[in-house]
């Protein structure tokens, strides 16, 4: 009799304990799905990819172009996050994402606009900006984060990233939603390059992303 209560009982903590991680499951879905409404990435804080592209971007274009500006992004991405994860789990890595938006926050100035669009990818906005004035500051961040120890489980590790740059001056008249989705596409690109050349590189949108009237 004893040995039958016992076995319910452990039956019972098993469905409580089953309950339990699906409640728990739950709640972090919803906290992803509210810091999606907000605009906000769970994991960093940052502006998310939908509030960036949507809003940071064409505000800063629009702003740009009103002032007869120079404006310049970088889109970078670690190179070895991969191997980061094989090695000590995806936990850890979250880690290291984290810390590198921990990181950029604090080299970047106030009037820059940085974002976690996904994964690895993480994008900044500088206006005004000339493209020598966006490579410096470019290879500055490469250079600051490779050189940086970020926690990593019960260590620490080192990340390397790549860049894709730009920098344009717009006219006016244009679409400032498709205009920042067009240059993404071409920093995308040149981000690609970089990785295909062995990493740790900054490269420059070779040709202009950017439509022009005749």
């Amino acid at each position: 009799m004893a040995v039958d209560q016992t076995q319910t009982r452990i039956e019972a903590l098993k469905g409580e304990n089953q309950h339990l991680k699906a409640e728990v499951q739950r709640l972090k879905e919803e906290n992803r799905r509210w810091a999606r409404l907000a605009g906000t990435d769970g994991l960093t804080g940052l502006p998310n990819k939908i509030s960036f592209m949507r809003v940071l971007v064409p505000q800063a274009l629009q702003k740009a172009a009103e002032a007869g500006e120079s404006i310049g992004f970088i889109l970078m991405s670690a190179d070895n996050l991969g191997v980061i994860n094989e090695t000590h789990g995806r936990a850890a890595g979250d880690q290291i994402i984290r810390g590198v938006s921990t990181l950029l926050e604090s080299i970047l100035d106030a009037s820059d606009k940085l974002g976690h669009l996904d994964g690895t990818h993480f994008a900044v906005v500088l206006s005004p900006a000339d493209l020598d004035q966006v490579r410096g500051r470019a290879n500055m961040l490469r250079a600051r984060i490779r050189a940086h120890e970020f926690p990593c489980g019960d260590g620490t590790a080192q990340v390397m990233v790549s860049a894709g740059i730009v920098a344009l001056k717009l006219e006016n008249d244009l679409d400032e939603k498709s205009v920042g989705e067009t240059i993404f596409q071409s920093l995308n690109e040149a981000l690609y390059q970089a990785k295909a050349s062995g990493g740790n590189q900054v490269w420059v949108v070779e040709n202009d992303p950017l439509p022009h009237s005749e």
